[in-house]
């Protein structure tokens, strides 16, 4: 029979330490699939890298599997780790799971040697307490991810990327240890910032202050998408409208996943400000 693979790691790292590797789990579907006497085609080997497995519009390895699957599957056999690789949404994933034996494809899991049925009543319900308990852990991680960040936030310590006009400072605990990160004042960059904010109190709209950067070759932030590296309307404004040149740190304004976990940023009120 000829075999697929699905490996998935997510950013929360919700697995065991011999799986958090995309390669090593490959490398062991492999082993497994070798053992059964299946053959493995290259093909067909489809992984999600520091995806979250409540996330499944836009997670392209798991598209492109479930895409396999017409006019007819060209494989007869799916392996992965376990099941809580195909997804961690109680009703996502057993719906993937109903499509892929639907369209004749037998799921086995290598950590348990078992394979995946939907034949009974009974494979049904312990379906359901799989994925709940996939999910369920899901959420817990969030939270501990969340208590993690809150701390850090009380403190004052960086809990996001890099802010232009800061450099992030690792800082070492008594273990030699990373204990957290501080930002740092880039003075190169903070005199760009105090710049801008001194154009505007003299008048000068967004507009203008971006045009004399750009003719001067001030320093400018990181352009995001292929953007030139410059200073736009926008870019100034973000730098006079941002609480942090303020001398103010905000956490927690925004989350990034809904209800169901997928990739969508929302504000959040104002009571949850840190």
């Amino acid at each position: 029979m000829i075999a697929a693979i699905y490996a998935r790691k997510s950013t929360e790292q919700l697995v065991s330490d011999d799986q958090k590797s995309i390669a090593r789990q490959v490398e062991h579907a492999r082993t497994y699939a070798a053992r059964k006497g299946w053959t493995v085609d290259e093909a067909h080997i489809f992984t999600d890298d520091g995806i979250s497995g409540a996330e499944f519009a836009k997670r392209p390895g798991f598209l492109r599997l479930m895409n396999a699957l017409k006019p007819r599957p060209p494989f007869q056999v799916l392996v992965m780790s376990e099941e809580s690789r195909l997804g961690r949404e109680a009703i996502e994933t057993a719906y993937a799971l109903k499509q892929l034996v639907q369209a004749g494809v037998r799921v086995f899991f290598y950590l348990e040697d078992r394979e995946r049925t939907l034949d009974s009543p009974t494979d049904k319900i312990m379906l359901s307490l799989t994925t709940f308990a996939d999910e369920l852990e899901r959420e817990k991680a969030r939270q501990r991810t969340r208590d993690a960040m809150l701390r850090k936030a009380r403190a004052g310590h960086v809990t996001g990327g890099r802010v232009f006009g800061y450099d992030n400072v690792d800082i070492v605990g008594p273990d030699g240890a990373r204990s957290h990160v501080e930002r740092r004042v880039n003075e190169a960059e903070a005199d760009v910032i105090r710049l801008i904010f001194s154009l505007s109190a003299n008048g000068l709209g967004t507009k203008a202050i971006a045009k004399q950067l750009n003719e001067a070759g001030a320093p400018s932030p990181r352009p995001q998408q292929g953007r030139p590296r410059s200073w736009s309307p926008s870019s100034v404004w973000e730098v006079l409208h941002r609480p942090l040149y303020r001398g103010e740190l905000v956490w927690a304004r925004t989350q990034k996943r809904d209800k169901w976990g997928r990739t969508h940023q929302t504000a959040r009120p104002e009571t949850d400000w840190i």
